[in-house]
């Protein structure tokens, strides 16, 4: 197999928050043009593995060269949940502040990233995702009416998180967007608290999403897997098919 040539990789501070940057091969060689960014929870967890990968996808035609920017949380817990938890383990609570954690990413990180890199302008350029809790705030991002992200990656969200599929079913999505979700078959089956729901939730909201947007049946990917289970091999596994999806060569 022949070597894939890769891009460029930085890491910087924004606002006392650490994120890091992946310029694709291709920005470099097409001085002029713009490119898609997909802004990640959790830093470069996702994509830094699975570059390799994602360019490969590029030279062979399949998918768009993007920009990723990751984006650090020292209080994940807090920053990716949407309202506030008790504590399924000792000292596992959640503090519920996905709200003000969303304004910095729309008011401050965005126009920022937008300032300093050639991002395209075009609509249905801009995604958000991540895996886990960073998956759950990126499906709560959905909700908020600000049109920033047009696009969503999901994989292994946690929808089992209280009240979280009510909200769902309650909250009008009067949007556009595009959305990939994965969940392994075996997330949760072993546990006795809410995290039991993980499978079944997922499947929920992937069918509520279904009903909620428009054109569902090309907009909207479900994933699964029957040996998946919550964890780093499962996730950097199915993220190419994320980008695969939501940024195909037209």
């Amino acid at each position: 197999m022949k070597k894939i040539m890769l891009g460029e990789l930085t890491t910087f501070e924004h606002m006392g928050r650490q994120i890091t940057v992946y310029l694709p091969k291709a920005y470099q060689s097409f001085t002029e043009g713009s490119f898609p960014a997909v802004f990640l929870q959790d830093g470069d967890f996702l994509f830094k593995e699975s570059i390799a990968a994602i360019e490969n996808d590029v030279e062979e035609g399949i998918t768009d060269p993007v920009i990723f920017i990751g984006i650090d949380s020292q209080h994940r817990n807090d920053e990716y949940t949407p309202w506030e938890m008790p504590a399924l383990f000792k000292d596992w609570s959640f503090g519920g502040k996905g709200d003000a954690y969303l304004d910095y990413v729309y008011q401050n990180l965005v126009p920022y990233i937008k300032s300093a890199y050639r991002i395209s302008q075009e609509p249905g350029k801009l995604a958000l995702g991540g895996v886990s809790l960073g998956g759950l705030i990126s499906l709560y991002a959905m909700y908020r009416t600000e049109p920033i992200f047009d696009n969503f990656l999901l994989i292994s969200a946690s929808v089992w998180f209280k009240d979280f599929i009510d909200y769902m079913e309650i909250t009008r999505l009067d949007r556009e967007c595009k959305v990939y979700m994965y969940v392994g078959e075996q997330e949760g089956i072993q546990k006795t608290n809410a995290q039991k729901d993980m499978v079944p939730n997922s499947k929920r909201a992937f069918n509520l999403l279904k009903e909620k947007i428009d054109g569902a049946d090309h907009r909207v990917k479900f994933e699964t897997d029957p040996l998946g289970t919550h964890n780093d091999t499962f996730f950097l596994q199915y993220f190419p098919n994320s980008i695969r999806f939501l940024f195909p060569v037209k």
